[in-house]
């Protein structure tokens, strides 16, 4: 999850790292209820489309039942397509009828007013929508799915007009990030309080596109937070971490590690996979299977990634002395690579 979140306003989102702090146990769960999407987007890293398949809706009840039961802080319900779901009103007044808080990853294609109120009125505080590009045509090609720009700005509309905090999110590759400052001015125009980048994981689709790797991601969130801290930026959460070990920001910057590394954060799937994180689909273990068992959720996972990440330790990075901070940077990212070693790190060695 190398993702990096500019907050103008307080929300809900700092709960789960709160708790996390707190217990220094998993604390954030992503949900994927289908892999069903109307979307075709060329770097999705799920492949999810129009094949897709839905977790049932029992198996869903005993996934979120399991996460109130272990004090699970916030889920995120994600897909594919999570508004394709047919359950999804059930999933989102259920989670947080159990007191967590719930947030979505949606294209935002069936978020009309309507459906954005009801979600509301269910429980949802959070709709994560993306935005790759001001240009309709650039946008659309990228999401695979003619007039997704128009319809993602209306959902975020839609979603703020009824109380729903919004969050920007842009995916940056070379396509897009020359122009994501102007993607941040025109969100914040819009009123929209969080504003979101991604570095473009090569995970599922994305393999076959290394050449839409930005240029400079680094330098990019470089010139994100100066543009942020001169608005009246809050804080920035950072989940990347590598950034920003070689930068100074007036601004708070919270975060600054892998929250799939530090256990904070994992995935799981609509067949059940629990995954390190929702862009390096690496498998940990089955959470159908943890349930049959009876076994303690927190400490199974925290068992399994210590297992995993004995496995991943990149041996070129024992004696860099930003090491103890970044353990090695994205693990994802590190995976692309033919020495194993984050492509970021030549911005500090």
């Amino acid at each position: 999850m190398c993702m990096v979140t500019f907050e103008w306003d307080n929300c809900d989102a700092r709960e789960k790292v709160r708790k996390f702090e707190m217990t220094n146990s998993l604390s954030w769960v992503v949900l994927e209820l289908t892999s069903l999407c109307n979307f075709n987007c060329v770097w999705c890293y799920a492949n999810s489309n129009t094949h897709g398949r839905h977790m049932s809706k029992k198996d869903s009840k005993r996934i979120i039942r399991l996460l109130a039961d272990n004090e699970i802080r916030q889920i995120t319900y994600s897909g594919g397509e999570p508004l394709m779901y047919p359950y999804i009103k059930d999933v989102v007044r259920e989670a947080h009828e159990y007191g967590m808080i719930v947030h979505m990853n949606t294209n935002g294609y069936f978020l009309t007013k309507k459906i954005a109120e009801e979600l509301r009125r269910l429980g949802l505080s959070q709709v994560q929508i993306d935005i790759d590009s001001l240009k309709s045509e650039t946008h659309d090609r990228i999401r695979g799915k003619s007039n997704s720009f128009y319809k993602a700005v209306n959902a975020l509309k839609n979603a703020k007009e009824v109380g729903i905090t919004c969050v920007c999110q842009t995916v940056l590759t070379k396509i897009n990030e020359k122009e994501v400052l102007d993607i941040f001015k025109f969100a914040r125009s819009l009123g929209i309080q969080r504003c979101r980048v991604s570095d473009m994981i090569h995970e599922g689709r994305a393999i076959e596109k290394s050449d839409m790797r930005p240029t400079d991601y680094m330098k990019t969130l470089q010139s994100l937070s100066g543009f942020s801290h001169n608005t009246g930026v809050k804080s920035i959460e950072c989940g990347d971490p590598i950034f920003p070990l070689n930068y100074k920001d007036e601004t708070e910057i919270t975060g600054g590690f892998c929250p799939a590394t530090k256990g904070m954060f994992t995935l799981i799937s609509n067949y059940g996979s629990v995954y390190f994180c929702g862009v390096y689909r690496k498998l940990l273990y089955n959470i159908f299977n943890l349930i049959e068992r009876g076994e303690n959720l927190k400490e199974f996972h925290k068992m399994r990634l210590e297992k995993f990440l004995e496995s991943n330790i990149p041996s070129k990075c024992g004696g860099c002395r930003h090491y103890e901070i970044c353990r090695g940077g994205c693990p994802a990212r590190r995976d692309c690579e033919k020495d194993i070693v984050d492509y970021w790190c030549n911005n500090f060695n």
